[in-house]
């Protein structure tokens, strides 16, 4: 668990320091799962998840079962993309994610 919520503390600090990365949900720092979900700002949620399976990082889109969430934050049809630690995550992976989508956001 504390290497798990150290993980999503560094994925949530290294998103937070991107321009264009909106982030959802309790800080690291409050009690929560180890998913953190997010959008980047000008880029469909459909389109950032393709472009970061090229990178061979796979994140689910969409709304996860909280359509009128979704909608209530504008962010329908798109819905948010959605990146999780377990417990055979690894610290590089986290590093190849926050610089795969500092790319995205960046162009």
């Amino acid at each position: 668990h504390e290497r798990g919520m150290a993980q999503v503390s560094r994925l949530w600090s290294g998103l937070a320091a991107i321009d264009r990365v909106r982030l959802f949900g309790p800080t690291p720092d409050r009690p929560r799962t180890s998913t953190v979900s997010f959008v980047i700002e000008g880029v469909r949620s459909s389109e950032a998840a393709g472009r970061l399976a090229e990178r061979g990082l796979f994140l689910s889109h969409g709304d996860f079962y909280a359509a009128t969430v979704v909608d209530r934050l504008g962010l329908a049809p798109e819905g948010l993309i959605r990146a999780g630690t377990a417990c055979y995550t690894t610290d590089g992976e986290i590093e190849r994610l926050i610089e795969a989508v500092r790319e995205i956001a960046a162009r």
